[in-house]
């Protein structure tokens, strides 16, 4: 099997899981990645072949500025998949069909585009790891987010579900006018025809025999009309990982804390003045802060415990509230954890991953451009003192017992038999 992802930690973390479930199983597993991503595969006990340059060459190639490039991403991935992503699939093409000979299926994120053509021209079934729910398009289920909020959010007539099936069908339009022409020019210079589907969310073609959503259905069912073959099969278990004896000893010190995150691309985009804030908010709720920053500037105190990172499995439990920007790794972790949520989208998938925590009762949201302490803090409030702890806990637990690493790596096993 070659298994292959791009992308965040958000984006590796699943596959990371979905390879070592594999494994377990007896399937062998061929694992591509980036360079940085081969070293977090490496402390995962897994073995993987780098392809492809490095996150910071790729910034000084573009001449800006990581935290730039990922705003700029998070705003309209269509120019960085224009200019980074379509020229460098000929470069990196024979890496992965090296890697197709002698394998069953190839399966990968929605970012993952060569390896979609590597198993064309192999012959090979491709098989979409799907992360993100608002890539069904769906007008019964419609997303959130920029171009989308058009749709009627409960369609219960034919008019509301013809209305929003026009305004997804007008998202698809745009999709495939920013980006079909310049794959399609990649197509050509490998001989292939041109793809006539949406990019990122019809890979693969008539190759694809399942789309694979790693997502619970307790957050995201699939709905009536999603691509043909989507199947959630749950939110892969967290990467392993314990708490150091001081951060530990820290968190039994005080009160619960006001978990802080912006996952593990995003930390420098909000900039000073983020962090700032949510100290603010924290403080004016009478919390300590846990500052999960990354290499961002954040502000110090005797009631903030400042890190670069830490697993979020054991931490996340032991918060009185947590402050994220709608990640689906982190929403996963978020939700099992059965605690409050304040989610501040960054951009992409976040504002429908938010939406979907509100409506589950267990999250408040506010824009990234309106975050600050006197805006969140009413909401957040407001989310504590009606937030059912019972309720969440079960959900939450529910979850935890969902493998979806291991449903996810079955399916794949049978197709790989099957072939």
């Amino acid at each position: 099997m070659v298994l292959t992802t791009a992308g965040s930690l958000g984006d590796l973390y699943p596959v990371l899981s979905i390879a070592r479930s594999l494994d377990r199983i007896g399937v062998e597993v061929r694992l591509l990645l980036s360079p940085d991503d081969c070293v977090i595969a490496r402390s995962w006990g897994l073995l993987a072949t780098p392809v492809g340059p490095t996150r910071a060459q790729v910034a000084a190639d573009l001449g800006v500025s990581f935290d730039r490039l990922a705003d700029d991403f998070f705003r309209n991935p269509m120019p960085f998949l224009r200019r980074v992503v379509f020229p460098a699939i000929p470069d990196t093409l024979p890496q992965i069909e090296e890697a197709c000979i002698g394998a069953a299926c190839v399966a990968g994120t929605v970012m993952t585009f060569t390896a979609a053509i590597a198993a064309e021209r192999a012959g090979l079934p491709f098989v979409p790891l799907t992360l993100q729910p608002t890539l069904a398009f769906s007008a019964l289920d419609p997303p959130r987010g920029p171009g989308m909020d058009l749709a009627v959010r409960t369609p219960r007539n034919p008019v509301t579900r013809g209305w929003n099936r026009a305004v997804m069908g007008t998202a698809r339009s745009v999709l495939r006018a920013g980006l079909s022409p310049s794959l399609n020019r990649v197509r050509a210079r490998l001989d292939l025809p041109p793809h006539h589907g949406t990019p990122m969310v019809d890979p693969g073609m008539e190759a694809v025999p399942i789309r694979l959503g790693l997502w619970s259905e307790s957050f995201a069912p699939v709905p009536d009309d999603a691509p043909p073959g989507l199947i959630a099969v749950g939110f892969p278990r967290a990467p392993l990982g314990d708490l150091s004896a001081s951060v530990q000893a820290w968190l039994e010190a005080g009160p619960p804390p006001l978990v802080v995150t912006l996952g593990s691309i995003a930390q420098g985009i909000g900039g000073p003045a983020f962090w700032d804030e949510a100290v603010r908010l924290s403080r004016a709720l009478g919390l300590r802060s846990v500052l999960l920053h990354g290499q961002a500037e954040v502000p110090d105190g005797l009631d903030i415990l400042s890190l670069p990172h830490t697993p979020h499995a054991p931490l996340f439990p032991q918060a009185a509230a947590i402050l994220h920007h709608g990640g689906m790794g982190t929403a996963a972790e978020a939700l099992r954890s059965g605690r409050p949520q304040l989610v501040v989208p960054i951009g992409g998938d976040q504002p429908d991953n938010a939406a979907r925590l509100t409506r589950m009762g267990v999250a408040v949201t506010l824009p990234r451009r309106q975050f600050s302490a006197s805006r969140a803090m009413p909401k957040l409030r407001e989310l504590l003192e009606r937030f059912d702890y019972a309720h969440a806990t079960d959900l939450g637990e529910r979850i935890a017992h969902e493998d979806g690493a291991l449903l996810a790596a079955m399916h794949l096993a049978q197709i790989a038999s099957a072939d």
